[in-house]
């Protein structure tokens, strides 16, 4: 059972971040402008979508378990942490998760569901 458990946890999870990446890498640059806004390096935003992709693959298919989905964890913990900053600007971005289809601005929304995504990757890591 627990296998099970671990490859479901794993499969969500790393969908997830694979459909988040290729929706930005379909967006091209329309999806970053408000998060370039908010501070955060072009450079950074230009390896995001393909992070994403490689990560979330990775995950999905359980290759190097337990390492690449605690890396998965890591990178949604810095997600939500930049979420959590951001929400305290005046000038709050829009998500951005899926591309240019996510419009709506940041919000807690957002904080529980990349907790939900967290508790998969640790559950992928270690069950």
């Amino acid at each position: 059972m627990p296998d099970i458990v671990g490859l479901g946890s794993a499969v969500v999870v790393g969908v997830v971040v694979v459909w988040a990446g290729a929706s930005k890498l379909v967006a091209g640059s329309s999806w970053s402008d408000g998060v370039a806004s908010a501070g955060v390096p072009r450079w950074m935003l230009s390896l995001l979508p393909l992070l994403e992709v490689v990560i979330g693959a990775l995950t999905a298919v359980r290759l190097w378990v337990p390492v690449i989905p605690l890396v998965l964890a890591g990178l949604l913990m810095a997600f939500t942490a930049w979420i959590v900053v951001a929400m305290r600007s005046d000038d709050v971005p829009t998500c951005a998760c899926f591309g240019s289809t996510s419009k709506k601005p940041i919000g807690w929304r957002h904080v529980a569901r990349n907790s939900a995504l967290i508790a998969l990757a640790a559950s992928a890591a270690f069950v």
